[in-house]
Parts: structure tokens; sequence; C-alpha cells
């Protein structure tokens, strides 16, 4: 079935009918890859809610019909202006403008973007789009998530675990009616190419259009940094049991530099961090494999929120003892991150030992495939 093709009726038929989760890869593949009528593309919201803010570069500027409403050359202050957006003071009555260059990529705030800049005007404010392929998204994703000196088959795991997110996150998940994704952690760092290489380059080129499925939909997928030995899964987590993410056993982290950690912290620390007069007491609660919550002078603290607190970045985990010396509290942990999914260090330690990126996906997430959608 020529999916696309359909997509006017099809799009009113799921909207008014059919739950989102009925779209179905089966019916979206067509041959070797996505009917030609697929426009692979995301749109990151890198700006929302601002007044104003710089672009630079040469392009031309239409609206949302695509008709050409004019063009810039080097830098402009882009505002919210009564009614329209203003381009260095000339201002175009529309509630969407969009800059277009050809060939250098433009620059917002001095970082540069490839694709276009898309720019809203929604209660006297812009939200500043960047819509762009996916494949290039996902070169702009890849070493803010995975270390640049990590072999070339953990990045191609990574293209395809930053691939898959984007495609799931677009189709079921959107962040918002004007964009597909933020581009923080809320949902991936994206930064523009500014940390593009040409192993991220060509990490990204050898594995083009590859997702993971599960059944026949995008999976839901997870990673984190460092699971210290042990991977959760998503029941004990987050009490929500997701057939790929279970628990299992993984030798390959421990070169992480968080593999093992100590924390020493004064009692007095904590309890300003807690916003209490002092703690005199903390234990653990701990679930099958990680710690489910705190107990502080007899008060539960959920440990997402005890993290939180105290910083994810002093308490790097949610697996780790605490004990007491004195007026200061020991925290003994392993790992990084909340556990679940695809182990960041493990698939470096994989490809290191000559694992392609599909063994190294089908050893975290049980049941899936790895399928080219265009």
């Amino acid at each position: 079935m020529n999916f696309f093709k359909k997509l006017p009726f099809l799009f009113i038929f799921f909207i008014f009918f059919l739950p989102i989760y009925a779209f179905d890869i089966d019916e979206m593949l067509d041959g070797d890859g996505l009917s030609n009528g697929f426009t692979h593309f995301l749109r990151i919201g890198i700006k929302t809610d601002v007044s104003s803010f710089q672009l630079e570069g040469d392009a031309r500027i239409s609206d949302k019909k695509e008709r050409v409403l004019g063009e810039i050359q080097g830098g402009v202050t882009v505002s919210a202006a009564s009614g329209g957006i203003s381009v260095d003071g000339r201002v175009f009555k529309e509630e969407m403008i969009k800059f277009t260059s050809e060939l250098i990529p433009l620059k917002v705030g001095g970082r540069m973007f490839r694709g276009e800049i898309e720019v809203y005007l929604k209660n006297a404010k812009l939200i500043v789009v960047n819509k762009l392929d996916i494949e290039d998204y996902v070169k702009g994703v890849i070493n803010k998530e995975a270390m640049p000196s990590w072999p070339l088959e953990a990045k191609k795991t990574q293209a395809v675990l930053a691939r898959t997110f984007a495609v799931y996150q677009k189709m079921f998940n959107p962040r918002s009616a004007y964009f597909d994704l933020a581009p923080t952690v809320l949902d991936q760092v994206y930064d523009g190419l500014g940390k593009e290489d040409v192993s991220s380059a060509q990490a990204v080129n050898e594995t083009k259009g590859e997702i993971i499925t599960l059944g026949n939909n995008p999976a839901k997928i997870y990673f984190h940094s460092t699971c210290g030995g042990t991977v959760s899964s998503s029941a004990e987590i987050w009490k929500m049991d997701e057939p790929h993410l279970q628990q299992l056993s993984c030798p390959y982290c421990t070169k992480s530099s968080l593999y093992r950690w100590t924390r020493k912290i004064k009692a007095a620390e904590i309890a300003k961090k807690l916003g209490s007069k002092s703690v005199k007491s903390i234990k653990t609660v701990r679930g099958k494999t990680r710690v489910e919550s705190v107990i502080v002078d007899e008060k539960k603290i959920p440990i997402n929120k005890f993290r939180e607190l105290v910083g994810f970045s002093v308490i790097w985990s949610n697996d780790f003892t605490v004990s007491k010396s004195g007026d200061t509290f020991v925290f003994s942990g392993k790992g990084a991150g909340h556990g679940v999914g695809v182990c960041q260090w493990g698939m470096a330690g994989m490809a290191k030992l000559g694992k392609t990126h599909y063994e190294i996906l089908k050893f975290y997430l049980k049941g899936i495939e790895v399928r080219k959608m265009y």
C-alpha cells in the first residue's frame, strides 16, 4: 500500500477514528523504504518565547505558502512587532516567516544550523524553529550523547538510537504544535552542526534511515551513560513494563569513570539542599536492582526528587549505598543515569570488542528489529 499517496484522507481518518498508536510501520514501508511521499524532516524548537534574536547569513524570506517576501544578507535582528514579525525594522504582517539559505548554513545566536529557520509569532513573542532533514539532525546530536573518541560501531549505535527517538517523538509525542523536539535533555541535546565531525557523519551515513522497531511501530527507546554492571527493567524503574526494556547483566562498561563512584557530603549541605534545618539520618529503600526512595529523618523522598535536590552530578545514579562518618554522609554508587535501556559506555565496550551496532542493539533491547525507513 502506498501510504503517503493516501495521506490527506488517512490523516483525517487517524485523527477522528483511530488512536495515534494505530500508525503501523508495515503500512509506511514500501519496497526498500518509505514511499516517495514521505518527507523525513524534523522541527527543533531552538528558541521559545523570546522577544528578539540575532540571525546571520544570506537567505530568502518567505511565508508559509512559500511566497518570497524578501531577502537578507549578513546579520539581522528578528523581533516581535505589532501584528507581525520585524526583520531589521521591516515588519512582515505574518504569523510565520522562514529563512532559507541555499549555500551556507544560517547562524542563530552565533550557532550554525543546517536546513531552514522558521519564526512563529505567538502571544507577542517568537518561537524559533530549525527545520531540517532527520539525518542532519542525527549528525548534530551524536557527539553530544557519545564520546567523540568512541569506536565507529558505538557511534552507529547512537545514530540509530537518536534517529529512532526522533521518529517516535515526531509520530507519537511531539513537543508542541510548532516543533517536534526540544534541543535539550528534555529530548536530545542538539546544538546545530557545531559538534559534527568526520566520524559522526560516517556513522549517520552508514546507518541512513535505520530505526529500531518493536512489532510494527518505532520502539520507545531509552539510554543512559553507565549501568554499573546491571541494566534495570522499565517495570522496576518506572512501573511501565516494556517488553524490550528488561533487566540484564552488562560486563562492558567497566572503563567508565563512573562505573564506581564515591561522594562525601556534609550533613549541613544536604540539609540546605533539601530545605531542612538538619539531617541526622539517610536510609535507602531498594527495589530489585536500584534505590526507589530515601528516608531522610523519617521523611520518604522519591529517588529522582532526592537526586534532583542534591544534584544529579553529585548523586550520579539511583544505585548506591549510604553511610555516615561524623557529620558527613558517604554515598558509594554504581553507574550514571536511570539504568534502563542501552548502556552507552557498555555499547562502547562492545564496539571495542568488535561487535556491530546490530549486535549491540539486540543485546540491550530484547525482541527488537532494526529496519530501514528510507
